[in-house]
């Protein structure tokens, strides 16, 4: 089932879901070039909890100490978990380049990042991924 748009209406991209009323919006400005602070490498870490570490390792992660943030390279880290499953962690990193993160991940302080892990914990097999990905807009 279709809904027709109101007279004058206009999608967005042709996306039925960025309708927008009225006159079409205006361009958004230029965007300028990336900057050496602006993120153009993502590397996503998905892992899910198989026992009852699930509050425990969020709270290892709310009082994490730190070490990455001021690596070379580093520009944010963000920690997600699914309201429909708790007990999967999305840990996404935003990082200049992906060399940078590659000399941290194989690097002592990132081991050193894991040592607030709880004691005990499981993780459902098969389920851990990390994906790398091009930032191409915020």
């Amino acid at each position: 089932m279709t809904t027709a748009l109101p007279v004058g209406s206009s999608v967005a991209g042709g996306c039925p879901f960025h309708a927008t009323v009225g006159p079409k919006p205006a361009a958004p400005p230029p965007t300028s070039p990336v900057t050496p602070a602006a993120s153009t490498f993502v590397a996503l870490s998905k892992f899910v909890i198989a026992n009852d570490k699930t509050a425990e390792v969020k709270a290892a992660f709310r009082q994490r100490p730190h070490l990455v943030d001021d690596q070379p390279g580093f520009v944010r880290m963000e920690v997600l978990s699914p309201l429909d499953r708790p007990e999967e962690i999305w840990l996404v990193t935003f990082w200049t380049d992906a060399a940078s993160f590659k000399l941290w991940h194989h690097g002592h302080l990132y081991h050193a990042s894991h040592q607030g892990i709880p004691k005990g914990l499981k993780l459902v097999p098969g389920e851990q991924q990390i994906r790398h990905f091009e930032h191409v807009s915020s």
